[in-house]
């Protein structure tokens, strides 16, 4: 049977919060799906655990050798998905609603318009190309956020948040997926929501309960991203840079006022 959704998760280690992730999804995931899973040269036993599981879901494992970054990972993900929907997810997010995909597809397949879908992000983007914190929009159940959590079903944002990127198979490749420019974190999030939004497309935030683990940051604090990246800080302030080029003339991007786009 074709599955309707490929849900990508890309992880270095770190199997603990994997497996928190990966039951959420197994107990809250009513409609098909197939896991694809992307393994950046694990040691600590993520592999065995995936081949434990393997007979309880619809698995393709993909094991590199090394760690490649997120960002390659995630373009090797939607290159081996094979259904029409395909579903990006943080190893450290933990779904807390039932039947949550099928809220991202009803609220994709609404609004032809619609191109990326996600659980969390920011309705305005400077025109130095920062995002304002102030305007988050999310339905996370984490403590210490910018704002509280959203009312509404689904709300257009400038940007979405890599924690999740829900879109079709045939979207992502028409933009071309994800920029390897930004190498391996920061700034790809923002690079593809701008690209959604010049060909068209509106960004969209869609209220699903769902705990980050930490509050994120969890891949940057690894010792095996320190070890891949070095100077994190470099890495963003290059990638800043890089992002501002590439779309400063579409600068700055205000989705404060757009009205909602399901209550």
């Amino acid at each position: 049977m074709i599955k309707k959704t490929s849900i990508i998760i890309a992880a270095c280690n770190q199997l603990s919060n994997t497996k928190r992730c990966i039951e959420a999804i197994l107990d809250n995931t009513v409609t098909p799906f197939e896991l694809v899973i992307i393994d950046n040269g694990s040691t600590d036993g993520t592999c065995e655990h995936f081949q434990s599981i393997s007979k309880a879901v619809h698995l393709v494992y993909i094991k590199n050798k090394e760690n490649l970054g997120a960002i390659k990972a995630l373009n090797q993900g939607i290159d081996a998905s094979t259904s029409k929907y395909v579903c990006m997810l943080h190893n450290d997010a933990i779904i807390q609603e039932r039947n949550w995909l099928g809220k991202m597809i009803d609220v994709m397949d609404a609004d032809r318009k619609i191109g990326l879908v996600g659980l969390a992000g920011r309705q305005y983007i400077d025109n130095r190309g920062r995002v304002d914190d102030s305007t988050l929009v999310h339905g996370l159940t984490n403590r210490g956020l910018d704002t509280p959590p959203m009312a509404a079903t689904a709300v257009e944002v400038a940007a979405l948040d890599g924690l999740c990127f829900f879109s079709t198979k045939s979207i992502f490749e028409k933009v071309d997926k994800f920029d390897n420019a930004y190498k391996y974190m920061h700034t790809y999030d923002l690079d593809m929501s701008m690209k959604m939004m010049s060909l068209g497309y509106k960004n969209v935030v869609v209220n699903i309960k769902c705990f980050h683990i930490n509050n994120g940051g969890n891949t940057r604090r690894s010792e095996d991203y320190k070890k891949l990246v070095g100077d994190d800080v470099e890495l963003l302030n290059r990638n800043n840079k890089t992002f501002y080029k590439k779309w400063k003339r579409f600068l700055p991007v205000d989705k404060k006022s757009s009205p909602i786009v399901k209550n």
